[in-house]
């Protein structure tokens, strides 16, 4: 079975409330993305036990809970834990992208596989979306030698890697028109228009 792993592990400080947890139509942003991952054995990362043991008490998911490798790394520890994991490929989608498309996921997966890459990570004109992307386990050991060199950025390691495949986002508009899959919420802005898209989504049944 195909793996994924959401990363929830932000405190939301621009919002003022952690992204997993904020409704839109009535499901939360973590609902919607373990929804639509059905396909996939899933694991949610959180930054903490204190955090795992909140978020087991607030969703009733059967799925695993995981903490980060590293303690106040930013998402890199979270894909380190993902892969620590899995220890196989392993798609990685951020907790701020509650329109991921299922076919979307699945296709960023088989991609990375197929290809044989050390990880896929789609882009469009010089814009890279590390945070829904697919990582070889072979990843691991050069997110290990950022720990060490204090590297946050995602594609610091990720351009050590050996086979990295920059896969253009426009190859999935047959499977989302709109490439609504990659529109991240991260300002309470960005919600408003989460918001707005969500309604329009759902009343048109999609």
């Amino acid at each position: 079975m195909p793996k994924a792993a959401i990363l929830v592990g932000g405190r939301g400080k621009r919002i003022g409330k952690e992204k997993a947890t904020i409704k839109i139509c009535g499901k939360t942003f973590l609902e919607r993305i373990v929804k639509a991952l059905k396909g996939f054995d899933i694991a949610i990362v959180c930054r903490d036990l204190e955090q795992i043991n909140t978020y087991k008490k607030i969703f009733n998911f059967n799925c695993a809970f995981v903490k980060d490798s590293v303690e106040n790394f930013g998402p890199l520890a979270g894909i380190h834990a993902a892969l620590s994991y899995f220890k196989d490929y392993t798609l990685i989608v951020a907790v701020d992208l509650p329109f991921v498309k299922g076919d979307v996921a699945m296709a960023i997966y088989k991609e990375c596989v197929k290809m044989n890459a050390d990880a896929l990570i789609p882009c469009k004109c010089n814009k890279f979306e590390p945070l829904l992307a697919c990582y070889s386990y072979k990843a691991l050991k050069e997110i290990e030698k950022s720990f060490k060199r204090q590297e946050k950025k995602i594609l610091v390691p990720v351009e050590r890697l050996k086979r990295v495949v920059f896969y253009n986002m426009e190859n999935l508009r047959k499977l989302d028109k709109d490439l609504i899959s990659f529109f991240n919420v991260n300002t309470k802005e960005d919600l408003r228009r989460a918001e707005e898209l969500c309604s329009s989504i759902d009343l048109e049944g999609k």
